[in-house]
């Protein structure tokens, strides 16, 4: 019976350590998380949190490479016209060389259909382009 119940507690402690092991790779939200949770809030002041000092930027038919400030209000205006409904990452990568990238759906409340590119590298975004589906 002893033996029973020894057996029984070095399986739980290997579950416990196991489990103890993993839950920070499993609970780590990776950035691009964090940076579509802020395109959701349709604020692009909380959004300009993660861009460079200079992006390259697209938003549909606008393309420019602007300071942080000018991208700002070019996303405010884009939000302003195109807020979001539901947006949903659908591919995520990442370079030898630290650079990452994410491509989103992004469906604007009038239900038109577009495409969210992201690049990033040091956790901010270099390139961002928005482009019809």
């Amino acid at each position: 019976m002893l033996a029973i119940q020894t057996n029984k507690h070095k399986i739980m402690m290997k579950r416990i350590f196991l489990f103890l092991f993993f839950i920070p790779f499993i609970s780590k939200a990776d950035i691009f998380d964090d940076v579509v949770n802020t395109f959701k809030t349709n604020n692009s002041d909380v959004v300009s949190k993660y861009l460079n000092a200079n992006v390259e930027i697209t938003l549909l038919e606008t393309e420019s490479l602007c300071s942080k400030a000018q991208a700002e209000q070019m996303l405010k205006k884009f939000f302003d016209k195109y807020p979001s409904k539901s947006i949903s990452i659908k591919h995520r990568g990442a370079s030898a060389q630290g650079a990452k990238y994410a491509i989103a759906n992004y469906e604007t409340s009038s239900g038109l259909k577009l495409r969210l590119y992201i690049f990033m590298k040091d956790n901010l975004i270099l390139e961002l382009k928005v482009e019809r589906e």
